[in-house]
């Protein structure tokens, strides 16, 4: 009984996205017992400001942080882990990022909404 309209076609491709990464994780929950408080999230997905991590947080039922440098992607990550390596061990990797990487950055939090939950369950189950 859904309606064909630019705003559900755009949902269902962003849905079928991350169905594979739902289905993953869901059976790290259930059968490895793994607890998700909160993705960070980036990459390109997460320049356009909510909508990206509005259906990753539906897709997978958990919160998603994105900071204000989310849009620079793969290849800023991989800068950020080569100078971990090279220059950081003596530090947490985590210390690392949150008082050096990131100390500075702006991060927007975003809980799932049930109903986006509710309808990528729906989703998933088709």
């Amino acid at each position: 009984q859904s309606r064909f309209t630019l705003a559900n076609f755009i949902r269902t491709h962003l849905f079928s996205a991350f169905g594979a990464m739902k289905i993953g994780m869901d059976r790290l929950k259930a059968h490895e017992k793994v607890k998700i408080d909160r993705l960070l999230g980036h990459g390109g997905l997460f320049k356009t400001p909510v909508v990206g991590q509005k259906m990753v947080a539906a897709a997978l039922g958990t919160p998603v942080s994105v900071v204000s440098t989310a849009g620079e992607g793969g290849a800023f990550g991989m800068a950020v882990l080569a100078s971990y390596m090279l220059n950081h061990q003596q530090q947490t990797l985590s210390h690392f990022l949150k008082h050096q990487v990131f100390a500075h950055t702006l991060e927007e939090l975003i809980d799932p909404d049930p109903l986006d939950v509710k309808g990528f369950e729906e989703f998933i189950k088709r």
